[in-house]
């Protein structure tokens, strides 16, 4: 039985450590890429550290994820340039490869952020973002369409883009940091706790990714992010009564501002965003509420 072949760019990252048993149990081939050499743990597993390295001359979908964390290390301008071209970089490299290799995979989904719709600069937060929203001219937005524009680059590709929510798992990811003070009972909403938290479980994101290559659709960008709007006060609220804890103390704006500066934004704002597009092609969610996700995670 055939078994459709998968390349992955950051394979060794949080997403791509939980897509690749998800692949591997659905009867894929995977073919992992990564800086940092991986032990083969599955027959239809095999791993790379350069595109050269890659003997087979047919790929039928590849998946893009490389990238820095962009919330570990303050954003100083040579941190930025490092994020940008950590993403922007190896898309290209993977592009000019396939065309190097005249390799025409099905589908090339392609990374990207939520960070693409910016912030409310109002902090009233009454608009939702649908694919269809503009982008903004701040560098969480500016990463993502850089790192957008060069996977659009080759029109010669079938690519598609999704721009991923806050992604709660198991094993890592920036969940564990969210509700280490919640655990300890210590600090529960900061600021005035009004921001958008834009979250999608694990799950949702490993079932849109499959579902996004395997269907024909004419939609060209993918918001994966939960159904339902939650603020960070409401985060708190939930997290604390699955926690069965009663965090008391507030942690005011300023703080966060002086501390991270501008990367102060991926906590204090943001846009509420809808994942349009994934509904009207027929995708459900497994988990669209956060107490169901918190509740299955923790």
């Amino acid at each position: 039985m055939y078994k459709p072949v998968v390349l992955i760019t950051g394979a060794s990252g949080f997403i791509g450590s939980h897509l690749l048993p998800y692949l591997l149990e659905r009867d894929y081939q995977v073919i992992g890429v990564s800086r940092k050499p991986q032990p083969r743990t599955h027959p239809d597993l095999s791993w790379i550290q350069h595109f050269d390295e890659l003997q087979l001359h047919s790929i039928d979908y590849v998946i893009n994820l490389a990238g820095e964390s962009i919330a570990q290390g303050r954003w100083t301008a040579q941190r930025k340039q490092k994020l940008i071209q950590s993403r922007v970089k190896t898309t290209q490299a993977l592009y000019q490869f396939l065309q190097r290799r005249q390799i025409f995979p099905k589908c090339i989904l392609s990374g990207s952020a939520v960070g693409y719709y910016g912030i409310d600069a109002s902090e009233q937060w009454q608009q939702v973002c649908t694919e269809e929203s503009p982008a903004q001219d701040i560098f969480m937005s500016q990463l993502c369409q850089q790192w957008e524009q060069a996977a659009r680059a080759d029109t010669t590709q079938h690519t598609k883009i999704m721009r991923l929510g806050v992604v709660f798992g198991r094993g890592g990811g920036i969940l564990p940091q969210m509700l280490f003070p919640i655990k300890w009972n210590l600090v529960g909403r900061i600021g005035h706790g009004r921001q958008p938290v834009v979250w999608v479980h694990i799950q949702d994101v490993l079932r849109a990714m499959e579902f996004i290559l395997t269907h024909e659709t004419e939609q060209k960008v993918f918001n994966v992010v939960a159904p339902e709007k939650v603020t960070q006060s409401q985060f708190v609220n939930i997290a604390a009564l699955s926690l069965k804890r009663h965090p008391l103390l507030s942690m005011p704006a300023w703080v966060f501002k002086s501390l991270l500066g501008e990367q102060s934004q991926l906590i204090l704002n943001g846009q509420f965003v809808q994942s349009k597009a994934l509904q009207q092609v027929g995708f459900e969610f497994k988990f669209p509420t956060l107490k169901e996700a918190l509740n299955d995670l923790l």
